[in-house]
C-alpha cells in the first residue's frame, strides 16, 4: 500500500466555559466575577414535606381474620351437626320402618312354610304308603326336640 499525503485533521478547538460574561482567560476564569447568588427559601419557609412512606392498606388486621376464620368454621361445624341429626333421623325412621314390617313379613313367612310342609307331608305319604311302620311327619332323628329346616332347604328373605 502506498502511502499518500499524510491527512492531518484538524479539529475546531472546544469553547471554553465562560463563567460570567466577560471574556474567557487562558484558565477559563472570567477577569469580570459577578457577584455570587444563592437562592434561599421563600419568606416564612418551604411548605411541611410528608417523607415517610406511605402504607397501602394490606388487608385486614390478623385478628379480624382469625375471627372470620372462626365464625366459618363454627358455622361448618353446625352444619355439620345439623346434617347428621337428619341423617340418624332418616336412618331410624327407616329402621321403625322396617321393624313395624317384620311381624308381616314373618306371619308370610310361617304361612309359606306350613304350605311347604303339608305339601312335603302329602309328597312323603304318597311316596312312603307302601312302607310298613313309616308315620308321615316323624323326624328321623327320633328326638322329641324341634328343629327348624335348614337355611339351604327353607331361606328366608334377608332385610
Amino acid at each position: 500500500m502506498l502511502r499518500s499525503a499524510r491527512v492531518v485533521a484538524t479539529r475546531a478547538r472546544p469553547q471554553r466555559r465562560r463563567l460570567s460574561g466577560g471574556a474567557p482567560t487562558k484558565h477559563g476564569v472570567s477577569q469580570e466575577l459577578r457577584p455570587i447568588h444563592q437562592d434561599m427559601p421563600p419568606p416564612g419557609g418551604y411548605p411541611s414535606v410528608l417523607f415517610a412512606k406511605a402504607q397501602k392498606d394490606r388487608g385486614p388486621e390478623g385478628w379480624k381474620i382469625w375471627a372470620a376464620a372462626m365464625a366459618v368454621v363454627a358455622v361448618g361445624f353446625y352444619r355439620v351437626g345439623q346434617t347428621n341429626l337428619e341423617r340418624n333421623a332418616a336412618k331410624r325412621e327407616k329402621r321403625e320402618a322396617r321393624m313395624n314390617m317384620v311381624p308381616y313379613l314373618q306371619a308370610e313367612e310361617d304361612r309359606r312354610f306350613c304350605a311347604s310342609e303339608d305339601a312335603e307331608d302329602a309328597e312323603e305319604a304318597r311316596v312312603m304308603e307302601g312302607v310298613k311302620g313309616w308315620t308321615v311327619g316323624e323326624s328321623v332323628y327320633s328326638s322329641g326336640v324341634w328343629e327348624p329346616p335348614s337355611r339351604t332347604d327353607h331361606p328366608r328373605p334377608t332385610f
